[in-house]
């Protein structure tokens, strides 16, 4: 049996559009089309995968951090029809999932959006915990944040307690408060936390 997908196209040429509506319909999934993305940001889509034409846009890292901005995750995949290696590179670099090739059969179509689904569940499950992390890192106070900063360091609690010019037993109630306040109860368990929420980067 054909998986279904629900799948956007962003495309502003009519026809191309409906040929990849019709390839995906063809094998039971449903797309949603727009001719711009402000017409999918009017619209907010916040499941599916989604097929942008390269040859709409300019800069693949804008389109992508805006589309993320206002719908949250979903996986992205840009397709043309003589895309050149930088091309494909340049838009794999800026988060795009996939990079396809139309025309297509709708065999082929149907596959690249389904396996674009099941990466899209993946990683968004992982930018979902990168977001709570956030939250939760963001909840600490800033001298617990310095602590948890020493630690994704390295730093033993007495090289912490020097690089802040507080005494390690000082560092020792931080770190207390600290794992009390991210509701884990191992230093390996905040770390995991501060890694998400990019504390390393």
């Amino acid at each position: 049996m054909v998986e279904r997908c629900y799948v956007h196209v962003v495309d502003s040429d009519s026809s191309r559009r409906a040929n990849i509506a019709h390839s995906l319909y063809s094998r039971n999934s449903h797309a949603e089309i727009y001719e711009n993305l402000d017409e999918l940001m009017e619209r907010s889509p916040s499941e599916g995968a989604l097929l942008i034409a390269d040859d709409d846009l300019s800069d693949p890292k804008v389109t992508i951090e805006t589309i993320r901005s206002s719908t949250g995750y979903l996986p992205v995949a840009f397709f043309s029809a003589n895309p050149s290696p930088q091309t494909i590179v340049r838009a794999m670099l800026s988060g795009a999932l996939d990079y396809l090739h139309w025309p297509s059969s709708a065999d082929v179509l149907q596959a690249a959006v389904v396996q674009l689904g099941h990466k899209g569940a993946h990683y968004a499950k992982i930018e979902r915990r990168k977001d709570e992390a956030r939250h939760q890192v963001a909840a600490l106070t800033p001298r617990e944040r310095d602590v948890l900063q020493g630690i994704v360091a390295g730093g033993s609690t007495k090289i912490i307690a020097g690089h802040l010019g507080i005494s390690p037993r000082t560092v020792e109630v931080h770190r207390g408060n600290m794992l009390s306040r991210l509701n884990v109860r191992s230093t390996a368990d905040a770390l995991r936390i501060a890694l998400y929420a990019g504390l390393a980067d």
